[in-house]
C-alpha cells in the first residue's frame, strides 16, 4: 500500500519544509547558525554535515519542482512515498540523535 496517492507536489514541499526546520534546529544547536538563503545553507551543509546532505538535497530539489517548475516537473506519487519514506526520515533520524 502506498503511503501517499494524492498531492505529490504538496507532500514534496512539506517533506521538504520539515526537513528545513529540522536541519535550522541543528545548525542553531551545534553550531549556532542561522541562514537567509538555501544556497549558503546548502554549502555549509555539504562541507559540515555530509552525511545528510544527499537526503536533504534531493527534498530540496523535490520540493523546488512542484514550486516553481511546470506540472510536468513535479514530482510522481511515487517519489513524494519515497521522499518521505527514506529522505526525510533520514533527516529526522540524523537530526534527532544529534540534538
Amino acid at each position: 500500500m502506498k503511503l501517499l496517492k494524492y498531492c505529490p507536489d504538496w507532500i514534496s514541499i512539506v517533506a521538504f519544509y520539515t526537513a528545513l526546520h529540522f536541519i535550522e534546529a541543528l545548525l542553531k544547536k551545534k553550531h549556532n547558525l542561522d541562514f537567509a538563503h538555501h544556497e549558503e545553507r546548502h554549502s555549509f551543509i555539504s562541507a559540515n554535515i555530509p552525511e545528510i546532505f544527499s537526503a536533504y538535497y534531493r527534498l530540496y530539489d523535490l520540493g523546488f519542482n512542484s514550486r516553481y517548475m511546470s506540472i510536468n516537473d513535479a514530482p510522481s506519487c511515487e517519489e513524494a512515498d519515497s521522499a518521505v519514506r527514506y529522505e526525510l526520515a533520514e533527516v529526522e533520524e540524523f537530526v534527532m540523535s544529534r540534538i
